[in-house]
């Protein structure tokens, strides 16, 4: 029995490892079909589900058949969500009814039971900071893999104390395993994105730094391309920014490039690019966006910063200004985008700054 558990962990932890990664590639290729990763996942964990069921064993010198197929479920709510989890637990109930022994209802509603029992209690507790509670994850695995167990073993006319035990350690065990894989997978995947969030981001204004920029904007003006769409670049330039670092110091000027990385995140929408090029300039990708549509928005933007106080270490205020430069595709060639839009800058500061001028 102790090499059937030891085989059963084994799978689990293969299961959840591979799983981990192959669930993070199909996540970033269906980032914008959230319904068909959930239900990708759903069925993946519920396909798992049905392997543990087939690796069950019984305990020695009894007909008890032990299976962790309740840890597939409570695996699919705790890394994707109680609807994954959901369509994990009805293709592990089906799978039960159609491709296993179901000549003994008790048997079958016990099973039902025990994933329906984890799939509701791992909704409602695992939940935001919740899902990495040792507690909370205990409370899962004995209402819905243990009590059922034990009540079912106590309908038996024979029964040796044991078992009791062992069937109480078995599902102990599979279930602390479980989590501490688990929690290790969130853990390491949280600092895989951070560590990635952090490569492609500019320390001082937390903008995409040029490295991140670069793939941004291919893979837009490809998309472009491809489905024949408009698309604008501004970029601006914060004038005279020499003049501040000189009288106010480079704290100063820190302050005020952090600060216009906050007013670029809040003015532009979520499916735009905001970068920060390099020293005081700042370029920025306008999806589906036409040139007389830049040019508003850029106008738009100088405005808002030319109205916008700056607050500097020293708790003083201080009024800037900047020059835009816009440039769209298809108007201008894919290839000439980013020459023609440095262009259109620096004719918006040689007509007198605080401008804007389209290619």
């Amino acid at each position: 029995m102790a090499i059937d558990l030891i085989n059963n962990l084994t799978l689990t932890s293969t299961f959840l490892f591979l799983g981990n990664l192959l669930l993070n590639k199909i996540r970033n290729k269906f980032e914008n079909r959230k319904r068909l990763f959930i239900s990708l996942a759903g069925i993946t964990y519920g396909l798992f589900g049905l392997v543990l069921i087939l690796w069950g064993f019984h305990l020695p010198e009894s007909h008890i058949l032990i299976d962790l197929r309740a840890l597939a479920v409570i695996g699919a709510v705790y890394t994707v969500g109680s609807v994954a989890g959901l369509i994990a637990t009805l293709i592990i109930i089906s799978g039960r009814v159609l491709f296993f022994e179901y000549g003994n209802i008790d048997v079958l509603v016990v099973g039902a039971s025990i994933v329906m029992i984890a799939w509701i209690l791992s909704s409602f507790l695992l939940k935001g900071d919740y899902r990495v509670s040792l507690s909370r994850w205990l409370i899962i695995i004995c209402c819905s893999m243990i009590l059922p167990s034990i009540l079912f073993y106590f309908t038996l006319q024979t029964r040796i104390f044991w078992q009791f035990i062992t069937i109480l350690i078995v599902f102990l065990v599979g279930g602390l395993f479980t989590y501490i894989i688990l929690v290790y997978l969130t853990r390491s995947n949280h600092l895989f994105v951070l560590l990635k969030e952090l490569a492609n981001r500019d320390h001082l204004t937390g903008l995409h730094n040029p490295r991140a920029f670069e793939a941004l904007f291919e893979e837009t003006l490809n998309y472009a391309k491809a489905h024949q769409k408009n698309m604008s670049l501004l970029m601006l330039d914060i004038d005279h920014f020499k003049a501040i670092n000189d009288t106010y110091g480079h704290s100063s000027g820190d302050a005020v490039l952090s600060q216009i990385g906050e007013l670029l995140q809040d003015f532009v929408r979520s499916g735009d690019v905001c970068a920060r090029k390099g020293g005081e300039e700042f370029i920025i990708i306008l999806n589906s966006c036409t040139r007389d549509h830049a040019i508003h928005i850029a106008e738009k933007l100088r405005v808002l910063i030319e109205q916008n106080e700056f607050v500097l270490p020293n708790n003083r205020l201080l009024a800037i200004t900047v020059s835009i430069g816009v440039a769209t595709f298809p108007d201008t060639k894919s290839n000439l985008m980013l020459d023609k839009v440095d262009e259109a800058l620096y004719e918006a500061k040689h007509q007198g700054r605080n401008r804007i001028y389209a290619v």
